[in-house]
């Protein structure tokens, strides 16, 4: 559904509208660098993920005049932190339905863990934009572009309040929205425009119809979440359906009652993201005086071009149910829990990095490994905010691992028929990032699970 959102967007041409108004914000490298892939590219990740966090900045910023291997790089490392609530949280999300956990304490522990390496990147995407500008000659942090950045960490540091009071689908779209905002007033304030800087006029009406899918997304996302108590209670009780996969015969195929719960599905007709992403999209798509038969071709369009990723997610899923009834992964997880005891911890964000690195997804990180967190949690502790914990630094080790992902790095390197062939090269360069990242979320997570003991 957001991913048809964007489609639509390009077939209409407002994407184009959106492109204008963010270039016509400075030409200078940097601000446009932490603008269109820190805050914009953290807004797409927030609504869309799936490598459109990617794709779609890099592309601007070449555009802009960026050489295509600075772009892929910087779009690449700010592609990280904000994907562990990426597609309206739904790593976090279906780990929480999947093994019953606190929503609003799993999501605060994801924060939590990326909080220090979302105060740090906004400064690694500085200093690659500032080799743009004449060669790197000139110091990174020189001229104004400091405001900016704390600009981004202010906006990004509200996300584990958004996650205690709301849970994991807003937590990056809230948030990046606000660091893109304060951004562009920081950029205004304290960059001076380079002589010869032209911008392209865009109208008020021009502007709030480009934008117009994003706001009610975000509007009904907010409105039907338990923030909105007096929507979302009804829609609740009302508006989920449960499959029963033994028909009733539960004492023949399971070993208890409980086992066959565990292998049913609540199916939320209106409550799953899904919902108002799609009834968002096709509202504006009228708005916007699209053609009932272009929405349809464009949906047909997207649902086809990202078969293969759902069946992929479809394929992990069935995989990790198959692993859980069969005891795999309880097998797996006592296995982990001898050999590294009270100190799993530390690796257990290394877990979700593998797991992005395979399949390209956070999600499918969470899905292949979750099971395998929860399983060393109830061995190491009774208390099940350590499962919370140890699905948090899953789900953050998994935000390191999109930056390697050959996946992620497929797509960046297709915006540009100059980065052909390439992805080697940028794989070299951004594993001693990851490598990085997930050290410091091993301490962290280590940290913290000696805390909840």
């Amino acid at each position: 559904a957001a991913i048809f959102a964007y489609d639509l967007s390009v077939k209409n041409g407002k994407i184009e509208i959106i492109k204008t108004m963010l270039g016509n914000i400075t030409s200078d490298r940097r601000a446009q660098a932490l603008i269109l892939a820190w805050g914009f590219g953290g807004f797409i990740e927030g609504i869309a993920g799936y490598g459109t966090a990617v794709a779609i900045p890099a592309a601007i910023m070449i555009s802009l005049g960026f050489s295509p291997m600075t772009a892929a790089m910087i779009c690449l490392l700010a592609n990280s932190t904000p994907t562990a609530f990426g597609t309206v949280g739904l790593p976090v999300t279906t780990m929480i339905s999947n093994f019953g956990l606190n929503a609003q304490q799993t999501a605060l522990f994801t924060s939590l863990l990326l909080l220090l390496l979302t105060c740090v990147i906004p400064f690694i995407l500085v200093v690659f934009a500032n080799k743009e500008i004449d060669g790197g000659k000139n110091p990174a942090f020189g001229k104004g572009i400091l405001p900016v950045v704390i600009a981004s960490i202010i906006g990004y540091m509200v996300q584990p309040l958004i996650a205690m009071t709301t849970g994991a689908e807003l937590p990056t779209i809230i948030s990046s929205l606000i660091a893109m905002i304060l951004m562009i007033i920081a950029t205004k304030m304290f960059v001076k425009a380079e002589e010869g800087f032209e911008t392209v006029a865009v109208s008020t009406k021009d502007a709030i119809l480009a934008w117009l899918p994003y706001i009610l997304m975000v509007v009904l996302i907010v409105g039907t979440s338990p923030v909105v108590k007096v929507i979302n209670e009804p829609l609740h009780d009302h508006t989920i359906s449960t499959i029963d996969f033994s028909f009733g015969h539960w004492a023949t195929w399971f070993r208890d009652a409980k086992s066959a719960k565990e292998a049913g599905v609540a199916f939320k007709w209106i409550l799953a993201p899904a919902a108002p992403l799609f009834i968002a999209t096709v509202i504006a798509g009228f708005i916007q005086k699209a053609k009932v038969k272009d929405m349809v071709e464009v949906l047909g369009h997207t649902i086809y071009h990202k078969l293969d990723k759902m069946l992929v997610i479809m394929g992990i899923v069935a995989l990790s149910v198959v692993m859980k009834h069969s005891g795999m992964t309880a097998s797996i997880a006592d296995g982990l829990k001898t050999l590294t005891g009270s100190g799993f911890p530390f690796i257990a964000p290394f877990l979700g990095t593998i797991g992005t690195f395979v399949t390209g997804s956070d999600l499918s990180s969470n899905l292949l490994f979750g099971g395998i967190q929860v399983g060393v949690a109830k061995g190491l502790s009774q208390n099940q905010a350590l499962q919370s914990l140890l699905i948090a630094a899953n789900t953050a080790g998994a935000t390191g691992g999109k930056m390697i992902s050959p996946q992620n790095i497929a797509i960046v390197t297709s915006v540009s028929a100059a980065l052909n062939g390439k992805d080697g090269e940028l794989l070299g360069k951004t594993i001693k990032y990851s490598v990085l990242y997930g050290l410091v979320l091993g301490i962290l997570t280590f940290v913290g699970a000696g805390m909840i003991h």
